[in-house]
């Protein structure tokens, strides 16, 4: 069921991107402008954008339509999931930069998106992890979860589940009370909220299952606690050969769900492109308390709405070095031990550290280096740049610096 909306969807853009591809006059490549002036979906031309490669070939652009709607399909269905896997790929935490660029590709669920971007925003950091942007994402399912069970009516909960029902219907102006839509899509969409009690309402319909299509008007019937089954219309089940299977809960069972999700599974060539359709969930990470996103207006989507940073080696050389001057030897072993991590970049890596994050002072970069040596965690290390880019007046969006700490980043990642 899964693997024919998104394939469906994926021949019907490749028929499209072909064509526009056999427009292009002989030695020429396809232009910016020709993907968005075509009739992709946004979301398509907002990938394609995203990894537009001039002197692409069509074999990679036909790949990348492939890419782009599993993503789409992905999102829809389990935003906070996606957001998870995409943002980060097999990382716990990302650079800025990076995190607002995907997020730009994702055009509805603002809510989320946007949430994110205002953290970002309001917080001077070199990173962001994983589990802030958890948090984030939770604390707005909070407030989505109010909007739905406080004063709830039908307006809500039809443009809640709008772009569930787009993946079939495609138009918004196709969408009445009498769509349906399979329930598998309904219970995972929640269940990656975790309205887990919004999801229990539904098991009141009888013999519901995975591959029930179900309607905007009995879902608004089932989560406004009107939808009733007299025992006058309960139809007695026809007799079945012992080879059927008799469905004997209402409920989905989640090995079910995973089942189905599964099919559309493809082993991506590259994580960071390509999200895998699979229930495997990582422990959660304990993170600070992070600062609540702003209540969600109401609008098209929902109503159409000083830790210590030094290791105690280092605090038992700054007491030596207060009291004794410091000898040849002593400098020495300074250089010695921060050379570890020169050995990580190249020549002219180091010069451009040198000149962006320490304005050529090396004296400053032999004694950050050096702290930075003795630092086992990459914790305590992002502390310590944190303060050296806020005195240096550092540009945290410069390419040079963001590998600069992808670098140490993967470094004390290893170490720990």
């Amino acid at each position: 069921m899964f693997e024919s909306f998104v394939y469906n969807k994926i021949e019907n853009e490749n028929l499209i991107l072909r064509k526009l591809l056999e427009s292009v006059p002989a030695g020429e490549h396809l232009t910016r402008i020709q993907i968005l002036n075509s009739s992709l979906s946004d979301f398509s031309k907002n990938y394609l954008l995203y990894e537009f490669n001039e002197k692409g070939e069509n074999e990679e652009f036909i790949q990348k339509i492939s890419k782009s709607n599993k993503l789409y399909f992905n999102y829809t269905i389990r935003p906070k999931w996606t957001l998870q896997t995409f943002l980060f790929n097999n990382f716990e935490s990302r650079p800025p930069t990076e995190i607002v660029k995907k997020l730009n590709l994702f055009t509805f669920y603002s809510f989320y998106t946007e949430a994110v971007k205002d953290f970002i925003t309001d917080n001077f950091q070199i990173f962001i992890t994983k589990g802030e942007v958890t948090s984030i994402i939770d604390h707005t399912n909070e407030a989505i979860h109010k909007k739905l069970t406080v004063d709830i009516n039908n307006a809500k909960i039809k443009n809640f589940f709008l772009q569930i029902f787009l993946l079939k219907y495609d138009s918004e102006s196709n969408y009445n009370l009498e769509s349906t839509i399979p329930f598998s899509f309904i219970g995972i969409f929640l269940e990656d909220k975790s309205f887990i009690d919004l999801e229990k309402k539904f098991s009141i319909i009888k013999g519901l299952n995975s591959e029930t299509e179900i309607s905007l008007k009995d879902i608004i019937k089932v989560l406004t606690d009107k939808y009733n089954t007299p025992e006058k219309q309960e139809v007695t089940p026809p007799v079945q050969s012992p080879e059927s299977k008799v469905i004997e809960k209402p409920e989905i069972k989640k090995d079910q769900k995973k089942a189905e999700m599964e099919k559309v599974s493809l082993k991506p060539e590259d994580k960071n492109d390509e999200i895998i359709l699979s229930d495997k969930k990582k422990s959660e990470i304990k993170i600070p308390e992070v600062k609540k996103p702003a209540e969600i207006k109401s609008g098209k989507e929902l109503n159409n709405t000083t830790d210590n940073i030094y290791s105690e080696q280092l605090i038992e050389a700054d007491k030596k070095k207060a009291s004794v001057p410091e000898t040849e030897e002593s400098k020495i072993k300074s250089e010695v031990k921060g050379s570890y991590l020169n050995d990580l970049f190249d020549e002219k890596q180091l010069e451009k550290i040198l000149s962006k994050v320490y304005k050529s002072d090396k004296k400053e970069k032999e004694k950050s280096f050096f702290k930075l040596s003795n630092f086992k965690t990459w914790a305590e290390a992002s502390k310590h740049l944190k303060e050296v880019f806020k005195t240096n007046n550092v540009n945290l969006y410069n390419k040079d610096i963001i590998s600069f700490v992808n670098i140490l980043n993967d470094y004390y990642k290893n170490r720990e």
